[in-house]
Parts: structure tokens; sequence; C-alpha cells
């Protein structure tokens, strides 16, 4: 399904939604860590924001619950190019996806932005 990244000043930004199928309305903030997005997701500090990850290629070691800042995520959005398809931590808990979808989170793949 199709889903849009529309920014106040009329620009569009077309992507794959996937997940929670929910529209909202937040700040957007980059993040251009190429590691750590359970810390970033379930940061505080990010509260009601959409979160673009900047590193191509989001999910790749899936979720280490022992790893959150808190106990659920933040973000209200997330948006990615790519999610990993396969974790390959022998730590990991669950895969992004599913950790995403348990917490209502919408996201937005493959935007080209």
């Amino acid at each position: 399904m199709k889903g849009y990244l529309v920014l106040e000043n009329g620009e569009i930004f077309e992507g794959e939604r996937f997940g929670a199928n929910i529209d909202n309305t937040c700040e957007v903030v980059f993040n251009t860590g190429m590691a750590g997005y359970i810390e970033t997701f379930t940061d505080p500090s990010y509260y009601g924001q959409g979160i673009v990850m900047t590193y191509p290629l989001i999910g790749n070691y899936g979720v280490i619950h022992e790893d959150e800042e808190s106990v659920r995520v933040w973000a209200k959005t997330i948006i990615i190019h790519e999610l990993a398809e396969n974790e390959s931590n022998f730590r990991t808990d669950e895969s992004l996806d599913s950790f995403l979808k348990a917490n209502k989170v919408p996201r937005l793949k493959k935007c080209k932005y």
C-alpha cells in the first residue's frame, strides 16, 4: 500500500506503508546513526516525532529488548529506506517489524527522500 510523507511546505515523498495503518501529524527529525535504532525508537526525547533514518538498511540485527531505553516506542512514525528481512544477531529477541507492529507505530519504507 502506498504511503506519503507530506511536509508543511507542500513537498510530498512517496513510499510503501507497512505496519500500523494510521495517519498522523508530527515533527520530522533525522537520525544519522548506523546502529542503535532500537535505542532511538525507545528514547523518550523522540516523543511524538517522525524519525527519518538516513542509514539505508534498518533492522539488520532485530530488536534486543535489553538495549531498549524505555518500555515503549516514543516515536510517532518511522521512515526508512529498506527494512532488513532477516536478523543477524545471536541476541535478537524479535524482528523490528514485529516490534513496531506490536507498538502500533506506522512506518514508511522505500521512501525516496
